[in-house]
């Protein structure tokens, strides 16, 4: 009966939310130029319950929160020191083709203590039959001969090392260790980094929309900010755990990054001020990577950056020497990455991709080049933007596609930059460079997840989709331009109807992605909820489809 509650309770809030996006509604009085306390505590209120409840949602499931892990762990010292009794450590599932493969995700945890012994590999015990091996990358082989081995590690002469980013490690884990004592739990990281990239998104629309369009719907502005911050870390709160602490700090890392480059670019005349705020950025990019490569790519939005900063600054060998200062920190934290890199693997741009000991054998794989094919590419930006899914069976029957697909409030920022309105204010601002860079930097993106991943996964679409955002809000906001950009490119001002009636296709379509996320966390974990919270889960669902479900 409670769920049944529940059941009206969402579809009353729903069916009012939907009301008050009509286009005569009166939300849309309330402008970002009207910005005041209230809309200061909104802000920061939306921002709360956001990342209040990605954090309780990344704490569920056991198999991605490190508890699963952490049990395996101990199980795995005990059977060292004796104890017996114990079920088969290396394996889940009786029946699991890779049965002998632990599949541990407590690496960054390992990797802190590690280093603060002075080691960069993990003490693990090694099967000697892996040893023996003369292809250890082989899986059918690893089956075959019955390996015991560490899953989705690198393993470089006789090591096991870690090949996901190492930056997170020295941000958070290590001082966490040397403060507390403690390990910090893996999922904890990806919480602290996913709400970063939540707060940057917001920092970055705000300062977009007081600069360039303060007569954006305050509402708009909320609605598609929450949309976009969802859509760009989904995977992130549904599997925490490893793989995605990666993402969420290199996201995190980027986001700021583009924030600091375009607040010194279009957020200050003085010049000293600018080389600040893109030393920063360079930083923080730089950063992005030691978390994750494929989104570091994002620093290529440097360039559109630059080329617009040299317009607005005459250029002089002082210059020259203030920007080498500002971009110190990518040869400076370059340097140390490829040095770590080559004292593992002996080769500075080898992260150690090429040694996992996961689905394929990436040890074969050939150069950038020789890979690079157009169709693949081709198919990259459908799987990405398009369609990559299918149908369901099984409960809740949710299928995620292409970006633009299963985001439909994406379109609207393509519509947007079709009007000869928002095309004259990018173009008068000088965002234009920003949205071709953009375009440019995805399409980087995507042609390097599908050359160097042996399958596209859909997590790999978080890569981008925080860089199409910007890229979205920039583009939707210029439908609100008016005075200053319109005057500058001599058009006038789009009807107050036309806005009306934008504002509420957005923000219907920002409710739908909100939806859509929170049906999607549910069939990403599907497998992974505990019976008693996949029962709850039902219960709810149950609720409010009325029994339909």
């Amino acid at each position: 009966m409670s769920a049944f509650f529940a059941g009206i309770v969402f579809w009353g809030v729903l069916a009012g939310m939907v009301w008050l996006a009509r286009p005569s509604s009166r939300i849309w009085s309330a402008t970002v130029e009207k910005w005041n306390i209230i809309s200061s505590a909104t802000t920061l209120l939306v921002l709360v319950m956001l990342i209040g409840s990605s954090c309780f949602l990344m704490s569920l499931c056991p198999m991605w929160n490190g508890e699963t892990t952490r049990q395996l762990m101990e199980q795995l010292e005990a059977e060292k020191n004796g104890v017996t009794g114990l079920r088969d450590g290396y394996s889940d599932k009786p029946n699991d083709p890779d049965r002998y493969a632990i599949k541990n995700k407590n690496q960054y945890e390992l990797m802190a203590d590690a280093l603060l012994e002075g080691r960069l590999y993990f003490d693990y015990d090694v099967d000697p039959l892996l040893l023996k091996m003369d292809n250890p990358y082989d899986r059918d082989a690893r089956r075959e001969l019955g390996v015991r081995y560490h899953w989705d590690h690198a393993f470089y002469k006789g090591k096991y090392y870690m090949y996901f980013g190492i930056v997170p490690v020295f941000l958070l884990f290590i001082p966490y260790r040397l403060i507390t004592g403690l390990s910090l739990t893996t999922y904890h990281a990806t919480q602290i980094f996913t709400g970063a990239a939540m707060v940057g998104l917001f920092a970055f629309f705000r300062f977009l929309s007081r600069k360039f369009f303060p007569k954006l719907s305050f509402v708009v502005y909320l609605m598609l900010g929450t949309a976009v911050c969802l859509s760009a870390t989904i995977h992130c709160i549904a599997k925490p755990a490893m793989y995605m602490t990666a993402f969420a700090a290199g996201i995190c890392m980027e986001v700021w990054s583009v924030y600091f480059f375009v607040k010194a670019v279009w957020g200050t005349k003085d010049e000293n001020r600018a080389i600040l705020l893109a030393f920063v950025g360079a930083l923080l990019g730089a950063l992005a990577f030691g978390c994750r490569p494929s989104i570091a790519l994002g620093n290529l939005m440097v360039i559109p950056c630059l080329a617009v900063f040299l317009q607005e600054h005459k250029f002089s060998a002082k210059l020259f020497l203030k920007l080498a200062a500002a971009a110190s920190p990518y040869i400076i934290i370059g340097v140390l990455l490829m040095a770590y890199n080559y004292v593992r693997f002996e080769s500075a741009f080898e992260f150690g991709q090429s040694y996992q000991l996961t689905v394929a054998d990436q040890s074969s794989y050939g150069s950038f080049l020789s890979r690079f094919n157009v169709l693949k590419l081709g198919y990259g930006v459908s799987y990405f933007l398009v369609i990559s899914g299918e149908f369901v069976r099984k409960f809740p029957h949710i299928v995620e596609t292409g970006v633009l697909v299963s985001y439909p409030v994406y379109n609207t920022g393509i519509y947007a930059v079709t009007r000869k309105k928002v095309q004259a204010g990018l173009k008068s601002s000088k965002l234009h460079l920003f949205m071709w860079g953009g375009v440019v930097t995805i399409a980087v993106i995507i042609l390097a997840d599908v050359i160097w991943s042996p399958y596209l996964l859909s997590r790999y679409k978080e890569d981008m989709i925080w860089l199409l955002g910007m890229m979205l809000f920039a583009a939707a906001g210029m439908m609100y331009a008016e005075s200053k950009q319109g005057s500058a490119a001599g058009i006038g001002t789009e009807s107050n109807d036309t806005n009306r009636k934008f504002s509420s296709v957005v923000t219907l379509l920002s409710i739908f992605a909100i939806l859509f996320c929170a049906a999607l966390f549910v069939e990403l974990d599907r497998e992974y909820f505990t019976p008693t919270q996949l029962a709850f889960i039902k219960k709810i669902i149950s609720g409010i489809t009325f029994g339909l479900y």
